[in-house]
């Protein structure tokens, strides 16, 4: 198996795809004309699934919200990152743990996995504790990690939080297609809107 990755390193995330999954880019090579990229998503933890096709454009709840804290706390920086699944069993991608400095103190690290799931952006594949019988619970700090995405989660619903919350935000993502194509964006905002207003996102 070739590694994409070592074990350990620091690279810069170019962009989040989702709130478990970024897109790390490296130093480009003296031979290479574009810096190396490679799709990382977070070990053990799931985000809610963004809009698209396969999900007739609409949000999993609270997905949006889950992207853009992991985007506003990372991308444009250097993370640290451990990877624990690449290769064959992997596909395209790597699979492991993003850190950043604690916002706090810089003498601590931030592991993003737990934070996100603290804040109730990520949820645990497996809940109700690690498994000790669990490949990843070895040397490595399997089992802390999986402790620590528990004692998460457990925190995350106590206080109701990002998924977890009443309301969590869902989004419906509508292509306005050819019919824009037939009237003007002033004439659509007169039929769609209230009160001479239109709330606009841009998406990136």
């Amino acid at each position: 198996m070739v590694a994409i990755l070592p074990f350990h390193g620091q690279a810069k995330v170019k962009s989040v795809l989702s709130g478990d999954t970024v897109v790390l880019v490296g130093k480009k090579g003296s031979n290479t004309t574009h810096a190396p990229e490679v799709t990382f998503t977070f070990e053990k933890v799931n985000a809610p699934r963004m809009a698209s096709k396969a999900n007739s454009n609409v949000d999993d709840p609270g997905a949006f919200s889950s992207r853009e804290w992991l985007r506003n706390i990372c991308v444009g920086k250097t993370v640290s990152f451990e990877t624990r699944k690449q290769g064959a069993s992997a596909g395209d991608r790597v699979y492991g743990l993003l850190f950043v400095p604690d916002p706090m103190t810089d003498s601590k690290q931030w592991n993003l996995s737990v934070e996100s799931v603290r804040r109730g952006f990520c949820t645990p594949k497996t809940l109700g504790g690690a498994n000790n019988d669990d490949d990843d619970a070895d040397a490595n700090g399997g089992e802390d990690y999986e402790r620590a995405l528990q004692l998460a989660y457990k925190e995350a619903v106590s206080s109701q939080v990002g998924v977890h919350s009443p309301k969590p935000v869902v989004r419906k993502l509508m292509n306005a297609g050819d019919e824009f194509q037939a009237i003007t964006l002033v004439e659509k905002s007169k039929r769609i809107c209230t009160g001479g207003a239109v709330k606009c996102g841009v998406l990136y």
